[in-house]
């Protein structure tokens, strides 16, 4: 039997964590309408370091609350059904969705059908049913185009706001740019876009701006026509040009900008992997103003557009191509325990990470 426990995280000091004890176990109860998930496996990038450095000011600390100070990172992974207090839910269902760093999660679910259910607890009451929706691994088209499940727990996520990215750029018709350049394009989000576009028949040449000691692994993926450094930007050719900001990284941002000046044509602000990157003003930048892009308003225009099974359909094929290229590129490394999951957590938000490390965790043992 697994006891249940937490990776608190100190929100006014993100390097301090400490485990604690959750009132739930394998063999707990779950109250009437409820259901209670172990959660098997999540995979941890950059992209939960984005969640955690923006957690107050975009809420996501409110999916799985804590108390006095400490928050619990929103995570996407793998659950299982352990036992289920609501006759639409059986026990032993594997699932994917968002999960806490813990070894448990209680959940009520609701709209339950064949393909999953929606968490209704009321503290996710206010989130995009996107965040709250457990999806059936069995049933989904997307785990089944998937080589093994760790690729989906540590890119599924990733790939699904790149899918989304490409979309809006291609249905602004990348903004007529010859180029596309992404920073922090050594992300898995920018290297899933880039990817996409690469398929595409006509399309802009896209160009990835990452760390000096990533850019062998990035040309070794071959998604980009160009890899340069961050020192290069300043070589970057003048024409018109969208820029993709994964990095939230002013100084980078600001060198784009100033290169590009008034052939800048879009330049929308994606992530921030750079967190410890210095704050630079870019608010009197030369070139287009910088545009937030939101996911979920994305995603709810497109299955107005083209419905919902049509993004589907389109989402597991684009899926399908890029898990498999990423299957002999990406070094999966596996976590198992709650000191160790510490560990790996303090590396990767030090961006001590290789590009090539897939991260896939567990607290159970």
């Amino acid at each position: 039997m697994t006891l249940g426990s937490s990776i608190a995280i100190d929100l006014s000091d993100l390097h301090h964590t400490e485990v604690r004890p959750l009132a739930l176990s394998d063999d707990a109860a779950p109250p009437e309408g409820s259901a209670l998930l172990a959660v098997e496996r999540f995979g941890l990038s950059a992209n939960n370091i984005s969640y955690a450095v923006f957690g107050e000011a975009l809420d996501y600390w409110s999916f799985f609350p804590t108390v006095d100070g400490r928050g619990n990172l929103p995570v996407w992974g793998h659950a299982r059904v352990l036992a289920s207090g609501t006759p639409d839910v059986d026990v032993g269902t594997e699932l994917y969705g968002l999960m806490p760093m813990a070894t448990h999660l209680l959940v009520a679910p609701s709209a339950v059908d064949a393909r999953g259910f929606t968490d209704a607890s009321p503290h996710r009451a206010r989130r995009a049913d996107v965040y709250n929706r457990y999806l059936v691994r069995v049933t989904d088209p997307v785990a089944a185009g998937s080589p093994n499940p760790d690729l989906e727990a540590v890119l599924r996520p990733l790939f699904t706001t790149s899918f989304l990215l490409e979309a809006d750029l291609a249905s602004n018709g990348y903004y007529e740019a010859d180029a596309v350049v992404f920073t922090s394009g050594s992300s898995r989000t920018a290297l899933g876009t880039a990817h996409i576009i690469a398929s595409r028949s006509r399309r802009p040449a896209l160009v990835g701006l990452t760390r000096a000691d990533h850019v062998a692994d990035v040309i070794d993926f071959g998604c980009y026509d160009r890899v340069l450094p961050y020192e290069e930007a300043s070589s970057l050719p003048i024409g018109r040009t969208a820029m993709v900001d994964l990095s939230g990284d002013g100084e980078v941002v600001a060198a784009v900008h100033r290169r590009l000046g008034a052939s800048l044509v879009h330049s929308s602000i994606i992530g921030a992997t750079h967190r410890f990157a210095a704050p630079v003003d870019t608010a009197s930048l030369p070139g287009a103003p910088r545009t937030f892009f939101i996911a979920p308003e994305v995603a709810g225009q497109l299955s107005r557009d083209a419905g919902t099974a049509a993004v589907e359909s389109a989402l597991s094929a684009a899926w399908r191509s890029f898990a498999h290229a990423m299957d002999g590129w990406l070094h999966i490394r596996r976590v198992v325990g709650a000191i160790d999951v510490q560990s790996a957590y303090q590396r990767v938000l030090d961006g001590e990470a290789s590009p090539r490390d897939g991260y896939v965790l567990t607290m159970r043992t």
